[in-house]
């Protein structure tokens, strides 16, 4: 086989190139699908619950072992992280009086039209563009390259959003109900879940004190 060694913060070890695109499943490196896809979904239902600035309050398992994880907010908002159905790259919102589904370049509500400043005609066509790319959100992204303004999810926005798929992976990990404070971004009362927040770093790759 052709190795070569990993070179990250972490400690140095035997890397498989030929394994190369299987790098979501290193638990050393990645948090798998969670942290990459994941994020994407998670960052579109923080940004419409209007918490792209914040986190939930408590997480659990659903179903022990079966990688299912409900969260709930201080306003007491939840969140359910399933796979049985549903978009892949989105959510499924349930409200009194109808339910919303986004998705990659996808928007849609039953029943239809509910939302009134929904996007529609050309504006609808130009986000549901084919495939996966983002058009509107890289235009978003490059414009404010130009303006100096601040982009729709700046790099705040990225960090809660990841912060969120790191939050699940832990707790399905420890696989028990777990109390977040999303204003020092710890756990409260846990050490051995807040021991999940780091990892070791080997030397050179320290984080500084702050």
């Amino acid at each position: 086989d052709d190795w070569d060694m990993w070179c990250g913060p972490t400690e140095m070890r035997p890397f498989n190139r030929k394994l190369q695109f299987g790098w979501m499943q290193w638990w050393a490196y990645s948090g798998g699908a969670m942290t990459n896809w994941g994020a994407h979904g998670v960052d579109q239902i923080q940004s419409a619950l209007g918490m792209s600035h914040t986190g939930p309050r408590e997480l659990w398992p659903i179903e022990p072992g079966s990688g299912k994880v409900a969260m709930k907010y201080a306003n007491g908002l939840m969140v359910r992280f399933e796979l049985d159905k549903g978009p892949n790259g989105g959510a499924i919102f349930t409200g009194s009086k109808a339910k919303m589904e986004i998705n990659r370049n996808r928007f849609a509500t039953n029943p239809e039209g509910f939302v009134l400043d929904a996007p529609s005609g050309e504006q609808q066509a130009k986000w549901e563009g084919p495939g996966w790319t983002a058009g509107p959100h890289l235009d978003n992204w490059l414009d404010c390259i130009r303006s100096r303004k601040e982009p729709n999810a700046d790099v705040e926005v990225g960090h809660r959003s990841i912060s969120v798929c790191h939050l699940v992976n832990i707790t399905r990990e420890l696989n028990r109900r777990l109390v977040w404070n999303p204003e020092t971004e710890q756990f409260e009362g846990d050490e051995e879940a807040n021991a999940k927040l780091i990892r070791p770093r080997r030397k050179g790759y320290e984080l500084p004190d702050v």
